[in-house]
């Protein structure tokens, strides 16, 4: 571990990179005695590249204090969020993601018992309805695009099909319900499909029994539900539920001006993944429009595809000085924002983000307090030659409002 800038911030930096590798599971399930990464609402829904908890929990307490409101501009699935919560702060996200955004917002709203047994009995009804249907043999309500058709059996494509319709027509009803029925549903589409994973195009055929979609959907809502009371308790009494709403970083038109006391975040590393890809199957399951996001996800490896490397340090240096100065615009005089971001490439040459982001701060109204460095793996062999001369490292690193 490298480390610079002022002592006592480098080291709180470098303590939560430090994250220990996810032990062997106790055979009680995923809470939070086994792995943090996996523990109450944390391990509910996959998500590509999200914070570790430990690493989010470490860095909320290096920055700010008790009661603090603190904003995450790319909050992903709201492990920021969840951590700042159970901190005691006053929680702010925002994705362009509408997915991220629909996520972070039910993971961050524990609700109250009752809500939560209304969840539980909803998908009861749910999965009725998707047997009643199977065992009648009904057929499909629409026809689904040539990528569901790859992606499912033809069997569990009906049974997805029937979840999906008996969820839509509880538009009407309670929106805390509704939401997370739509999250359950989310939940099990890779595990149910032909795709490997959410970064992986790999398909396989899987042996999937008649009527494992609705049993698997009780399942995980009530595996949510339990989640969701866990992180309840660890709640003070009287936290108030973060605010999520889908809003761009680069603007943070939903933010006001020196409103807030603190960032913690992890912009995309650029070109490196491209989460519109990885997040397509569910966004069109859920009936959600990718536009926004397609047209102004940062970082996305499509967008670094065949430029020239200069070109490509040049477009993420003014990526990283746009967000950067959002960033200032919202927060107080003397707040701090810790910053986690990886080393990236572009043909044979590394993009050093500890190096860019020490040229861009000053001008964007920060001074960096501290930095620590982490090697990590690089598995992208198209540009394995960038790191060979020095290791890819991540960062995490502090800057303070002037």
């Amino acid at each position: 571990m490298e480390t610079a800038g002022v002592g006592e911030v480098a080291t709180a930096l470098a303590q939560a990179l430090e994250v220990s590798a996810a032990p062997e599971p106790s055979g009680k399930g995923d809470s939070a005695t086994d792995d943090p990464d996996r523990g109450h609402v944390h391990g509910f829904h996959t998500y590509p590249a999200r914070m570790h908890p430990t690493t989010a929990s470490r860095l909320i307490q290096a920055v700010s204090g008790g009661g603090a409101t603190l904003l995450d501009p790319f909050c992903g699935s709201g492990t920021v969020l969840v951590e700042a919560m159970i901190a005691g702060r006053r929680a702010m996200g925002v994705d362009l993601n509408p997915l991220a955004v629909r996520l972070a917002r039910v993971k961050t709203s524990p609700g109250d018992p009752r809500s939560r047994e209304e969840i539980v009995a909803a998908a009861r009804d749910v999965a009725a309805f998707a047997d009643e249907r199977r065992e009648r043999r009904a057929g499909a309500t629409r026809r689904y695009a040539p990528e569901d058709v790859a992606s499912f059996e033809p069997h569990v494509l009906l049974e997805l099909d029937s979840l999906r319709v008996a969820i839509a027509q509880r538009a009407s009803e309670d929106a805390y319900v509704r939401e997370a029925l739509e999250l359950v549903l989310s939940s099990m589409l890779l595990k149910i499909s032909r795709r490997a994973s959410d970064t992986s195009e790999h398909v396989a055929s899987r042996r999937i029994a008649a009527g494992y979609a609705a049993r698997l959907f009780k399942r995980k809502a009530a595996e949510l539900v339990r989640r969701l009371a866990e992180f309840s308790a660890l709640l003070a009494p009287g936290t108030p539920r973060a605010t999520v709403v889908l809003d761009d970083a680069s603007r943070l038109r939903t933010v006001a001006a020196s409103s807030v006391d603190a960032i913690v975040t992890s912009p995309p590393y650029a070109s490196t993944y491209d989460y519109v890809a990885h997040h397509a199957l569910r966004m069109r399951w859920l009936g959600l429009d990718a536009r926004g996001l397609l047209a102004g996800e940062m970082g996305a490896r499509r967008q670094y595809a065949g430029l020239d490397p200069g070109v490509a340090r040049e477009k993420w240096t003014r990526d990283l000085a746009t967000i950067f100065r959002a960033m200032s615009r919202v927060c107080r005089k003397g707040a701090r924002v810790a910053v986690v971001l990886a080393d990236s490439a572009a043909g044979d040459q590394a993009l050093r983000a500890d190096a860019i982001v020490a040229a861009v701060a000053p001008g964007t109204g920060f001074a960096l307090l501290a930095r620590a460095s982490q090697t990590r793996p690089h598995f992208h062999g198209p540009t394995a030659r960038a790191f060979r001369d020095a290791p890819r490292a991540e960062h995490a690193i502090v800057l303070e409002k002037g």
